[in-house]
């Protein structure tokens, strides 16, 4: 890729490999990232770091959460977690699912 590129990866996590991209990253040998798949997801309750290298500390690289999929109940759901973080977000406190 070349060095002013945006990798922007909404499919499988895998199919890039993570080391590499977090070394392009932090050299800066692509310009950035938008990420919404990740390499771990959580297996119980607490908290997951969605990868084994902390792309987050990288100002380069945007991170979303993967919230695909359809239940019941999730289109009410979703709209209760963006209202909570935005109400949040205005008092000045941490919003909901924050990845550091």
């Amino acid at each position: 890729m070349k060095q002013t590129a945006f990798l922007i990866n909404v499919a499988r996590a895998e199919i890039i490999d993570e080391d590499a991209l977090y070394e392009a990253l932090a050299r800066r040998s692509i310009a950035g990232a938008a990420l919404d798949v990740w390499y771990r997801y959580p297996r119980e309750a607490g908290s997951t770091a969605p990868a084994t290298r902390p792309f987050h500390e990288l100002p380069n690289v945007l991170m979303t959460p993967h919230v695909s999929g359809w239940t019941d109940g999730m289109i009410e759901a979703r709209a209760k977690l963006i209202a909570e973080n935005i109400r949040r977000i205005s008092c000045g406190e941490t919003p909901l699912n924050l990845v550091r």
